[in-house]
């Protein structure tokens, strides 16, 4: 029984099925590594004769040989058929994309899980590698070239932009922006003498509540015990006058410091935010790295091990040593 299918590395494929360059390479291997799969080298140099047949066949249909020339002897004139319309040139990106086809083809033939065991074998691995190396440069040159007029068109579109909204922390913050920080600095000024007034009539009006509130208690307790219905009502007023001035003291408390607003604007109003910076005490930095060793030890040893990273390619660093860390030797190509 004939063979039908090649046994690779990463299982069996259809002979049949196989393009002619991976099987030319499938074919190639096996005749010089496993010999002995006599059968499955057979069924391979049948198809890929077969198939050099056929693209031979092809080459000769599209290159038919020039007729002699005839008509000189008056007879009729003969037509000659049309030219085979021209194949388009390839694009950058399909020239590419053939030669990568090419290579990984050849790359899965010798990556396979078998090892290298002549310099013969290692010197064509190596060239295979660095064909496929040059490959990866010449596609990313590529990508450059091709991509540089959206490149250019996004920039100069980003540059239009931010010349008026470039965020403030840009080197060239843009116009617009300048211009809100400078009129949010004046607002702030503005509005945060507002808002202090504001607590001071906040803490003003609940102090009164307060008090109010302390001696409509006392009368009403003195109420309790009276015999004077005009004490009894006098407690009464003191109460109501403690729960307005309470209500006013609430009032106070719910009122808005803003600017703007209305025709669909959003209103100007101060907001909270928080800046951390070191207390310059003595020992504040371990302080902090201790707290953080316990709250975020996680941060903290991803930042060591980059710190470790980073000084584990500077050779005198790493002659040294780093504390906590062992530093191994790895070859690679």
């Amino acid at each position: 029984m004939s063979v039908t299918h090649y046994k690779s590395s990463k299982g069996a494929v259809v002979i049949a099925d196989m393009p002619l360059r991976y099987a030319t390479n499938a074919l190639n291997k096996l005749r010089r590594d496993e010999p002995e799969r006599a059968d499955e080298i057979e069924a391979l140099a049948a198809h890929v004769d077969r198939l050099g047949a056929e693209e031979a066949a092809k080459a000769e249909q599209a290159e038919p040989d020039q007729p002699s020339m005839i008509g000189h002897n008056g007879g009729p004139q003969v037509e000659e058929p049309d030219a085979p319309a021209a194949k388009p040139p390839l694009t950058p990106w399909e020239a590419i994309k053939i030669n990568f086809d090419d290579l990984l083809v050849e790359a899965g033939n010798w990556a396979d899980g078998v090892e290298i065991t002549t310099q013969d074998q290692a010197d064509t691995v190596g060239r295979l590698r660095g064909m496929l190396q040059d490959a990866c440069s010449a596609a990313d040159n590529a990508r450059t070239a091709e991509k540089k007029p959206l490149d250019d068109k996004v920039a100069e579109i980003q540059a239009r932009y931010n010349e008026y909204i470039a965020p403030i922390k840009n080197r060239q913050p843009g116009k617009a922006t300048k211009a809100i920080a400078a009129l949010g600095n004046l607002l702030a000024a503005y509005l945060k003498k507002q808002d202090d007034e504001r607590r001071e009539r906040e803490r003003a009006a609940a102090k009164a509540a307060a008090e109010a509130a302390a001696k409509a208690l006392a009368a009403r307790e003195e109420a309790k015990t009276t015999s004077d219905i005009a004490v009894m009502e006098d407690a009464d007023v003191l109460l109501a006058d403690a729960a307005a001035l309470l209500k006013q003291a609430k009032s106070v408390s719910r009122e808005k410091v803003q600017a703007g607003g209305g025709e669909g604007l959003r209103a100007q109003t101060l907001r909270t935010s928080y800046v951390v910076e070191p207390s310059g005490k003595e020992g504040a930095w371990n302080d902090a790295l201790r707290h953080y060793m316990r709250t975020r030890p996680e941060a903290i040893r991803d930042l060591l091990l980059d710190l470790a990273r980073s000084d584990v390619r500077n050779p005198g660093l790493r002659a040294q040593g780093i504390p906590g860390f062992i530093i191994r030797e790895v070859k690679g190509v």
